[in-house]
């Protein structure tokens, strides 16, 4: 039997138009309070509410700080700030406590490792200019193709 997934949970329904019924009460709160605030007082205590409710009614409707809603992210502010911490501290090994093994190394090894400048030079060049000439790369035999041929 199958059985129909539902997908977008997380995506809210659209209530009136593009806005959600979250989004549709804080614009409505938010509105209805400077309405109230125009009609009871007077005109410069409603611009300085304007100042203060406009940007935080369209906050809360439409700002989305890190995916979540401003009303959830001021929560867990708020909740960071309330709750309390257990900080602890943890003792770090000392340098004293492990021995330290240096490897020597023979005269042979660096010797082995020293490359002339000439030498990185050629090498540099030839990988320059090689790629340049062979195109388009047409090999008669691969270079690994003897590895598994006895």
């Amino acid at each position: 039997m199958q059985f129909s997934v539902p997908q977008f949970i997380d995506v809210e329904d659209k209530i009136v138009g593009p806005l959600t019924a979250k989004q549709t009460v804080y614009l409505i709160m938010g509105g209805g309070f400077l309405l109230l605030c125009f009609t009871l007082f007077n005109f410069v205590f409603f611009l300085v509410a304007f100042a203060i409710v406009a940007p935080l009614t369209l906050g809360f409707a439409f700002y989305r700080p890190k995916g979540i809603t401003l009303a959830r992210y001021l929560g867990n502010i708020l909740e960071y700030f309330m709750t309390d911490h257990l900080y602890l501290w943890r003792r770090e090994p000392e340098a004293t406590m492990f021995k330290t093994v240096q490897k020597k190394h023979a005269a042979t090894e660096e010797a082995a490792r020293y490359v002339p400048r000439s030498r990185i030079r050629d090498l540099a060049s030839l990988l320059d200019t090689s790629s340049a000439v062979n195109l388009p790369y047409e090999a008669q035999s691969r270079p690994d193709e003897n590895i598994f041929r006895r």
